[in-house]
């Protein structure tokens, strides 16, 4: 609802401009920016994800045998931040102007926790903790359409890409507190992981210019990383029974951001 809201704000500054442009001498159209370059940087909030942990605790027959782990919760949802630049072409089409662009972005996601349940009728309950310190690079190819108003130099614009995010976990943490062992990471021999997944975004945004060849802008955008699987090493402990690695399976995350940046076109 956000996002919808946002775009018919953006729509509105583009219509009056539009019937303004019909008035406007030929000489006074804005023209197309042609190759240009962006750098840009802004926060955010993440929405909460769904993740669940699998893997195999190696109990002895006597012990009841293998104990398959199929724990489920959620993340919680947090701020972000981000830093990024693009480069595209800009062209002319009409009273439009399109612009094709490749953007790269940074990510911090920072840590997410969540609390995971694993239901088995050979405990009363277990129960993990994890933390999940989160960081993101994510490329997008864009179709960015811009609108020239009957302002000097203010131009709307709104476009959407899609691409892909390397979504990178480092320094895992799975602690199980019922019940209780303190101190035992169930990720200790392996808690870095990283995946590749499907990333897409739209974005509405204003961009003013400075001279003619320099503007500075400022958009929404909302950035969709796909779900994505985590490989995490077996635990090893001489006091744990051993383990088959863990996969944890993040499900898609949605990213609510504000950004900021200068340009240059050429």
């Amino acid at each position: 609802m956000r996002f919808k809201l946002t775009l018919a704000i953006i729509a509105s500054f583009a219509v009056a401009p539009a019937v303004a442009a019909d008035r406007q001498l030929p000489g006074q159209a804005a023209p197309a920016r042609g190759v240009y370059l962006g750098v840009f940087g802004g926060g955010g909030f993440s929405t909460a994800t769904d993740v669940t942990q699998l893997g195999t605790a190696f109990f002895p027959e006597i012990a009841g045998g293998p104990l398959a782990v199929n724990a489920r919760g959620r993340t919680d949802s947090g701020g972000v931040g981000f830093v990024g630049g693009q480069i595209g072409y800009e062209f002319s089409h009409g009273s439009v102007l399109p612009a094709f662009e490749i953007e790269g972005l940074d990510l911090d996601a920072g840590t997410r926790r969540a609390t995971l349940q694993n239901p088995t009728d050979r405990l009363p309950e277990h129960t993990f903790d994890d933390t999940f310190p989160m960081n993101s690079s994510v490329v997008l190819a864009n179709l960015v359409l811009s609108f020239p108003t009957s302002y000097p130099g203010v131009t709307p614009y709104f476009g959407g890409g899609i691409g892909g995010a390397r979504v990178a976990i480092d320094g895992a943490n799975s602690l199980q507190t019922n019940p209780a062992e303190g101190g035992i990471n169930h990720f200790n021999s392996g808690p870095d992981s990283s995946a590749w997944t499907f990333a897409a975004q739209a974005k509405a945004g204003v961009r003013v210019a400075l001279s003619s060849n320099a503007y500075v802008f400022g958009e929404y955008r909302y950035l969709y990383v796909g779900s994505v699987d985590q490989i995490f090493g077996p635990t090893v402990y001489d006091t744990h029974v051993p383990t088959s690695a863990w996969t944890d399976r993040f499900g898609e995350t949605s990213y609510h951001l504000g950004t900021a940046g200068i340009g240059f076109n050429f």
